[in-house]
């Protein structure tokens, strides 16, 4: 049975139920075709994930993976330029991509190219950058709008809280990088933003 990996992706501000459900559904539908030998699941904005996308290829290489697996073509990246990259690194190391949403494959059986599939995805991957643009030109033109309207932005006067403070609410965090556990397991386990995390441990080792 030919080796494969699922790649969930979700920003930080999906919900992270979202990245559960894009593992289990990958799972149960393929688990039966292919050998998926590790399911790899990170929180990270799809317009910034460049390293994740490297180590993730560097991953497959280097295990000999033969099929990478997606619920669709936005969980790979946002920037067309960064899905087609993805894509093509895989396909001169004879790797498959599955794109679960429309049922593409990158290869052919054979191995060989499918050009059909690239087609489709640079079509895919041009409407989620635009979709994307549209966001946040949404998001622009609301900020604008408040705004104008005398809102005001960014932190209350006086409400940044002291170290002491900032340390008794994130008491679950430290205790889990006292353990030795990754950014990424207690991003996980606390439902808490990999910022967040980071902060936690600049506070602790200053």
């Amino acid at each position: 049975m030919e080796k494969a990996i699922v790649v969930s992706r979700c920003s930080t501000t999906d919900t992270k139920q979202d990245v559960t459900r894009q593992s289990t559904d990958l799972n149960n539908k393929f688990s039966n075709s292919y050998e998926i030998v590790k399911t790899i699941e990170y929180y990270k904005s799809g317009r910034k994930n460049d390293s994740e996308l490297n180590e993730i290829l560097a991953y497959a290489i280097d295990n000999g993976i033969q099929h990478i697996l997606f619920t669709e073509v936005s969980r790979i990246a946002r920037r067309v330029i960064e899905i087609l990259v993805f894509v093509e690194t895989c396909t001169k190391n004879k790797i498959n991509v599955i794109i679960d949403n429309y049922n593409m494959h990158s290869l052919n059986p054979d191995k060989t190219e499918n050009f059909m599939t690239k087609t489709m995805l640079q079509i895919g991957a041009a409407f989620s950058e635009v979709e994307i643009r549209s966001t946040f030109s949404r998001l622009q033109s609301g900020r604008a709008k408040y705004i104008a309207g005398g809102g005001k932005l960014g932190r209350k006067p006086n409400s940044k809280l002291s170290k002491e403070k900032t340390l008794e609410k994130h008491k679950d965090i430290i205790k889990l990088l006292k353990q030795g556990q990754s950014v990424r397991t207690i991003m996980k386990l606390t439902d808490k933003s990999n910022g967040t995390v980071q902060k936690i441990k600049l506070l602790l080792a200053a």
